[in-house]
Order: C-alpha cells, then structure tokens, then sequence
C-alpha cells in the first residue's frame, strides 16, 4: 500500500486522538466554516437586496424612457410619429404614454408631498406591474379617480372612498391676486404598495385624461415608458442609444441603468467591500490552520525521520501535510457552505430579521444565492488555504532524519 494512503487512512481514524478528530483539527475546520458562512450569507444578503430593487423599480417604471429637452411636452402627433418607429423594433414589448409632474395631495388639515403621474391604464400595465401592486381597490380609469401609495394614504390617514384634493403649481393661473395653482379633486379608488418606501411615500397614479384637464394640457403627454422584453432589459443602454440615434434633437431618451446608475453601483460596492472584510475571518482561520500544521509536522518529527531514512522523499512527505491540511480546508469550506444556504433558506421564508423601509427603501428581506458567488467564496478561501499550507511544509527540508533519531534515542 501507498504509504501514502496509509498515512491518510489513520488521519480519518477515530483512534488516532491527534488528526482529523482532535480538538486542533476540529475548531480549524469550525474557524473556516464560520468565515465561509458569513460569507454566504453576507453575499446572498446583497444579491437579494439588489434583485429585489430591480423587480421593484421595474415593477413601477419602465426600462426606457422617451422625453423632450426643456421639460417640453410632446403632440398627439409627436406621440404617434415615435409609436411608428417603437413598432418596428422587435426588442420592445409595449410602451405607453404618461404625465409627470409635483405636487400636494391635501385632505382636511393634513398635506403630504406627492408625484402626480397620469397613465393609460390599459397600456401602463403592460409596461409596468402597477395592478400587481394594487393591494386595495382597482384602478377606475373613466373616472376622476386616483390610485396612491400606502404610505401616501397612512400620512393623509385616508382609505378607499375617501376624496383628496391635488394640487400643483405646473400651469397656475396668474390673476390681479397672485398666482392660483391648478387643482383637482379626486376619489381613492385604490392603495397600491410596491414595497419600495420611496414609490409608496409618494406617488399618485391619475387617469391620464384627467391628468391633462387637470394640468390644462388637453392631447399633450409628458413622455413615452417603454417596456423591453425580459432577454434584452440588460441591453437598455444600447437599445436606448440606437433609440436616440433614430430620433435625434429635441428628444431624449433615457434609461433604468443610466437613471439609478449610483444605487446599483453604490450596492456593488459595498457588495464586495462586505466580502473582502468577512473574507478577513476565513484568514484568520487560515493562520490557525497554519499553526495547527505546523505544531502537527513537529509532533510528528520521529515518524518524519524514520520515513526519511526508509527513502521518502521531501516532496512525498510533504504531499501527505498538505492533503491533510486540503482536507481540513475543504471540510470546513463545504460545511460553510452548506449551513450558509440553510441560513439563507431560512431568512427568505421566515421574517425572523425586520428591517426599515424609510431606511432601506425596502419592506422585507430576499436572500439570493448566485453561483457566481459560491464561486468566489471557494476560490477565496481555497487560496487562503493553500497558501497557509505553503509556509510550514518547508519546515521539512529543515528536518534532518540522523539527527532526529538520534535525540528520539535518547
């Protein structure tokens, strides 16, 4: 038999009190585990966290976005011009005309800042997902109705039936006393809740006809939504880039990348400052590999001697320290592993963890584990691993098999 193999069938034995089964080995492999746990866990945090706000911010907008410079508003005429163009490419799905603008939402004493956004609803919800969203109420779209956020309704302390007034200073008419904002009384027809605090704190969804009479700008839109298909959302940029390109000044158009560039960007950030720090545990856990190693390469400094007078070799005998070391490594890493998904498995299905949404723009937590991540997690501590085998397996060139059985003798 492989001497070898001999050697690492007595470090599985459970007589053999000093190898993999002793109290060394053992909080090695729980140091690794831990680290790679928190590494799990920490990164499926942010893959949820980043996944969820995508869901959400394409749940209540769009993927591109079609506006004029100056605030301008665009024509019937304009508006069907552009349509002609969207029809013929096939990346789109659907898009739809809107009106935006600020302003307040007033019942009795109680005001709250609001964002006034006209729709047709027939076509909004195939661009969006706002009667997903709708959690109380419908959207009544031949009335003067209105459809607002949760926190909207909870700051104005009103409920479906109930009737708001808008206001906005957009169009005001100028008169001898001053300027007069417009105005428009509608009912709440409807709460939404898209679970993102700052669309629920402050939008108002308006029929669009209404919107217009309301604003005094009777067949004119603020812009046009356009909704991808899912298998080229990721190319917004170059989509909205062959868009411009086709419509060119006064137009702009835009996109959800470019619009919440600096939340993603900022999340990917931290995402992996997160990482890098977490990882700092897995290395800690790799300095105590190194010492458990190389107190082991000591103990065994006889055996190391008698084997190198039989004929073994520095690079034989380091083989087997470093397979012992791998397994312990890899041990704790798959067991990290492992407890990491349980962890994340339990957090997605439980509300164990609450978490504020004027804070984190979200209500709930969503863990996601992406195999990129398990990925890195792997190679990180795989590296961290190895390189905490290097250092103490040259310490066996420095054994000297004479001199070794020679003090064993005495």
């Amino acid at each position: 038999m492989d001497f070898q193999k001999f050697f690492l069938r007595k470090f599985f034995s459970f007589k053999e009190k000093r190898d993999f089964f002793s109290f060394n080995s053992i909080i090695s492999v729980i140091g690794i585990a831990v680290g790679v746990i928190a590494l799990t866990v920490s990164l499926a945090l942010f893959s949820g966290y980043q996944d969820v706000m995508k869901e959400v911010i394409m749940g209540v907008n769009s993927h591109i976005y079609i506006l004029k410079f100056g605030s301008e508003t665009l024509s019937v005429d304009e508006y069907e011009h552009i349509s002609q163009g969207l029809d013929t490419l096939e990346t789109i799905e659907a898009y739809a005309p809107f009106i935006y603008t600020e302003g307040m939402a007033v019942y009795g004493k109680k005001i709250a800042g609001v964002i006034i956004r006209g729709v047709d609803y027939q076509k909004e919800v195939e661009t969006s997902k706002l009667d997903r969203f709708i959690k109380e109420g419908k959207f009544e779209p031949d009335e003067q109705s209105a459809v607002i956020g949760e926190n909207v309704a909870k700051r104005l302390q009103v409920s479906i039936g109930d009737t708001i007034k808008l206001i906005t200073p957009m169009n005001s008419d100028v008169t001898l006393a001053g300027m007069i904002p417009s105005s428009v009384k509608v009912q709440v027809t409807g709460i939404f809740s898209s679970g993102m605090y700052e669309f629920d704190n402050t939008l108002v969804f308006l029929p669009i006809d209404v919107t217009q009479e309301f604003l005094s700008i009777p067949g004119e839109y603020s812009g046009i939504s356009v909704k991808l298909f899912n298998d080229f959302a990721e190319k917004a940029i170059e989509i909205d880039t062959q868009i411009q390109q086709e419509l060119s000044y006064p137009y702009n158009v835009s996109n959800w990348i470019d619009l919440n560039k600096n939340l993603f960007g900022l999340l990917e950030l931290e995402k992996w400052v997160i990482f890098i720090i977490i990882a700092l545990i897995v290395l800690v856990a790799g300095f105590g590999l190194t010492s458990v190693l190389t107190m082991h390469i000591y103990d065994k400094q006889k055996e190391i001697g008698i084997l190198k007078a039989l004929g073994a070799t520095e690079k034989m005998l380091r083989k087997v320290f470093f397979l012992r070391n791998l397994i312990i490594g890899f041990t704790g890493i798959i067991l990290g592993l492992i407890i990491g998904q349980i962890i994340s498995l339990v957090l997605t299905h439980t509300d164990i963890i609450k978490i504020q949404s004027d804070v984190y723009l979200i209500d709930h937590l969503v863990v996601v584990n992406e195999p990129i991540d398990y990925l890195f997690i792997v190679l990180v501590a795989g590296l961290i691993i190895l390189f905490s085998s290097y250092v103490p397996l040259r310490k066996i060139a420095e054994l000297d098999a004479v001199s070794i059985i020679r003090i064993s003798k005495k």
